[in-house]
């Protein structure tokens, strides 16, 4: 047993989720044998007194950081091999942004992190995603036999009477924010605080309605949930439309990018959908100028970058080296040192977005139980829905039969 514990999420960090009950970290994924389950499924005036948390805070004590904390120990693992490159920044995991607070272990705490999701209301339904993130993989899920309806919370009033006084991030997710009149209500509620406030949204929506809404928030950290462009952010993303979702990136970033005390960055979910075609949308990425960052699928595990041929990696990698060399950057000191959030050269930025790419692809080492997986889902979604992952690219021919 630990002295002290390998986490400090559950004395400080909350996740309140219509579809999923209360948890202490977003990166918790449970499921597996021995391990917590998941989440609590309840509300939070009761979990903050029961016997789950009590058990997930003596997880916390264990020798080995436990399997349903998969993601951050993937993250820090990244990490450690992409300081060795020798660059900077601060792609830190969940676990290690919590270390740096004070944490009495025995007595009362006051949350620091918060992540609220009021409901699951989307209006995608991305391959990647799960139902209890979007009402329409929900309804296809539900029909395709794979799922009954799933749990909610059916009041969750008690999140007005949290304290958060002491909260220094909260997070505001979905379904889809912008179409989420509970997440109209939740800003008003929380506009006043001095803390920084995230917002991620899938960039479907740039109605003036909504842009002043978040416009309210003193600290913004804006994130536009963006897996690639063309048709294979369309793809992924299912009801998705590029040129619409393009044009309405121009208005984020016009309203919102020199705003001050604002952050406006994309995260790209890495998939085995859009990594192995990295060649087919990363210029147009890069032309858009707005930090990036990506998180790796863990689940569902058939879309895991270890679903994909390694010959396809390799490629990929030869591309994107191939990229920096024809694109380097002015000082490539700064590129090694820079802040990740950093605007102050925007192709020293660049080249550490493509290398922690190419450290993805590197370190997930190929599994063919995954990517028997990933084939089988493939070919039920694609005759579900209709379409052919091989008209997105030619190469998933090729991929499906390896």
């Amino acid at each position: 047993m630990r002295d002290k514990p390998y986490c400090k999420a559950p004395w400080i960090g909350l996740v309140y989720e219509s579809n999923v009950g209360c948890k202490p970290c977003c990166e918790y994924i449970g499921g597996t044998t021995g391990v917590i389950p998941a989440s609590f499924m309840g509300k939070y005036e009761d979990y903050k007194d029961s016997a789950w948390l009590k058990n997930f805070k003596a997880m916390m004590y264990l020798p080995t950081m436990n399997p349903g904390c998969k993601i951050c120990i993937d993250q820090e693992e990244a990490n450690k091999k992409f300081r060795d490159l020798g660059h900077g920044g601060d792609r830190l995991s969940r676990r290690q942004k919590f270390d740096r607070f004070d944490v009495d272990f025995h007595g009362e705490n006051k949350i620091k992190r918060f992540d609220y999701r009021p409901g699951n209301k989307c209006n995608l339904s991305c391959r990647m995603c799960h139902p209890e993130a979007s009402s329409l993989r929900e309804e296809e899920e539900i029909a395709l036999g794979r799922r009954d309806k799933i749990f909610k919370v059916e009041d969750m009033s008690d999140a007005y009477s949290i304290d958060l006084n002491e909260c220094e991030n909260l997070m505001i997710l979905g379904g889809e924010p912008s179409i989420d009149l509970e997440v109209r209500k939740w800003i008003d509620h929380v506009k006043n605080y001095d803390m920084i406030i995230g917002i991620t949204t899938n960039a479907t929506n740039a109605s003036d309605k909504w842009f002043d809404s978040i416009d309210q928030i003193k600290r913004l950290d804006l994130v536009l949930s963006i897996d690639g462009t063309g048709k294979t952010q369309d793809f992924q993303r299912k009801g998705s439309d590029w040129n619409l979702v393009k044009r309405n990136i121009m208005k984020y970033k016009e309203r919102f990018q020199k705003r001050d005390h604002t952050f406006l960055n994309i995260a790209v979910t890495a998939s085995a959908i859009n990594f192995p075609i990295i060649d087919q949308w990363w210029e147009e990425m890069m032309a858009l100028d707005i930090p990036i960052f990506f998180s790796q699928v863990n689940e569902p595990k058939h879309y895991s970058l270890k679903a994909i041929p390694s010959i396809f990696k390799e490629d990929m990698i030869e591309y994107l080296e191939d990229w920096k060399i024809k694109n380097p950057a002015s000082d490539m000191s700064m590129a090694q040192k820079m802040n990740w959030n950093s605007n102050s050269n925007t192709r020293a930025r660049q080249l550490l977005e493509a290398e922690e790419c190419i450290v993805l692809l590197e370190r997930n080492d190929f599994d063919k139980a995954t990517h028997d997986e990933f084939i089988e889902e493939i070919n039920v979604m694609d005759t579900w829905r209709n379409e052919s992952i091989i008209d997105l690219d030619n190469r998933f021919e090729e991929i499906l039969n390896a």
